[in-house]
């Protein structure tokens, strides 16, 4: 994954958040970023922009934005 789309998907996400993300946590292991699930569902836009940036749901067999579950996180590798 580029800085570019990595900030880019960030950038999406955080807006879900209360006080957009300020404090909220997020994680990583090895090569694997993860921002745990948003406090507000995602737009289908916003699903289908993070998928392009190659952002993914871990828990979900995300073949098409109707698969996007708001209560999952999302995740990218580095």
């Amino acid at each position: 994954m580029k800085l570019n789309d990595f900030i880019a998907g960030l950038e999406i996400l955080k807006t879900h958040f209360k006080d957009g993300g300020e404090g909220y946590h997020i994680g990583s292991e090895h090569d694997q970023f993860y921002v745990y699930a948003t406090e507000t569902p995602l737009e289908p836009h916003e699903v289908l922009a993070l998928v392009g940036l190659g952002w993914f749901q871990p828990e979900c067999g995300f073949e098409k934005p109707e698969d996007y579950n708001p209560a999952e996180g999302w995740s990218a590798f580095t």
